[in-house]
């Protein structure tokens, strides 16, 4: 048997920022519980670090981006409509009375917002197995399968779980003898295709006589860590919920970095290339990042100043952030429902731009294929 070790980028480059980046996350799990650092300070840490500008590397490669922008333009105006959808559904919520509508949009948020990040690692295990010369994606329904069972299914035991998600789910503080059957039989669920997929990587190992390294290590890298934030009976249950989408997300922000530079240096650093900001902005890292930082500054600063949040270099609670609107909100809750506009617009943008079924060019400048 030979093992296949097609990295996408190169291997000392994969491990350190698409496998060894979840190093990052436990690292946030030992901060949180093991020292006891406060919430609010690693969710201000993990948001000016890598996540604000994350959503800037996206706009790196779009809005920057003279080229794409003149093929692009609709979608990248359209994409500005996320913007309305909290505040729509806030007032929607003021003029009928109800909270439902409100209700029904923080829902939306938090549901997309770990379906993104689950999509983001499918997208890399896709990679890895087209790079490996398997079949990839849907193609390969073993691994599409299980891989859904196993980033899903450990998150809604958590939903089930965990005193606080229950409530913003409007489930009551005890959990039903229903619910813990379905808790009972998704735990069930997971070993069984943790079983299978283990079973399914021996026998085609012996079969095709090749074992896909990377891919796996990918795997080993992701599951194991959501199993632990969602299923582990103390952090799945006792932490406060901004902590979970820390441990969840730093990682995830990182391997972000990464492939997004290496997308960057692939299309940008060809010699007399005109592609407006997005060049000169990835002429190297420390550029790309530093801009980045500058955004997520930015924005992310100016939203807490409208919530009026005491993060460090805020004094806390502004004038503005408490003006009424109507029934219990106020302008704090407008903000954070404009303000997820940003992470709405990065969500789906990413939806269109990474498709590497339907776009040749993609496949390219990520070294999938030869351009021609």
């Amino acid at each position: 048997m030979t093992i296949s070790t097609n990295w996408i980028t190169n291997r000392q480059f994969d491990l350190a920022w698409y496998i060894g980046a979840c190093l990052s996350s436990y690292l946030m799990i030992y901060l949180s519980v093991g020292w006891g650092l406060p919430a609010m300070l690693l969710w201000w840490f993990w948001i000016l670090s890598v996540d604000g500008p994350h959503v800037f590397g996206t706009l790196s490669r779009t809005y920057l981006d003279s080229q794409e922008w003149s093929i692009r333009y609709k979608l990248f105006l359209g994409s500005l409509l996320w913007f309305s959808l909290g505040p729509l559904l806030l007032f929607g919520s003021i003029a009928s009375g109800s909270g439902v509508p409100y209700f029904a949009f923080l829902a939306f948020a938090s549901l997309w917002a770990y379906w993104h990040v689950v999509r983001q690692h499918y997208g890399f295990m896709v990679l890895y197995q087209k790079k490996n010369g398997e079949a990839a994606g849907k193609a390969n329904p073993v691994d599409y399968w299980v891989y859904y069972v196993l980033m899903l299914a450990p998150f809604v035991s958590f939903l089930i779980r965990h005193p606080e998600a229950r409530k913003q789910l409007g489930l009551s503080l005890q959990i039903s003898r229903l619910e813990r059957a379905i808790v009972s039989s998704d735990h069930v669920v997971i070993v069984a295709a943790l079983a299978f997929y283990v079973a399914k990587e021996i026998y085609y190992a012996r079969e095709r006589g090749t074992w896909n390294l990377p891919k796996n290590l990918f795997l080993l890298a992701c599951v194991p860590l959501h199993l632990l934030i969602f299923l582990h009976p103390y952090l799945s249950t006792r932490l406060p919920i901004p902590l979970y989408v820390v441990f969840v997300t730093f990682y995830h922000n990182i391997q972000y970095h990464g492939i997004i530079w290496f997308y960057n240096r692939n299309r940008y650093g060809k010699e007399n290339s005109n592609y407006g900001p997005a060049g000169w902005i990835s002429k190297n890292f420390a550029i790309y990042y530093a801009a980045g930082l500058v955004f997520a500054i930015a924005y992310r600063y100016t939203n807490w100043y409208f919530l009026g949040l005491k993060v460090p270099f805020l004094s806390g609670a502004s004038s503005l952030s408490q003006i009424p609107l109507g029934m219990n909100f106020r302008v704090s809750d407008l903000a954070f429902a404009f303000w997820w506009g940003f992470a709405f617009q990065h969500y789906y943008l990413d939806q269109k731009i990474w498709r590497l079924s339907k776009d040749k060019r993609l496949n390219q400048e990520l070294k999938l294929v030869t351009a021609v």
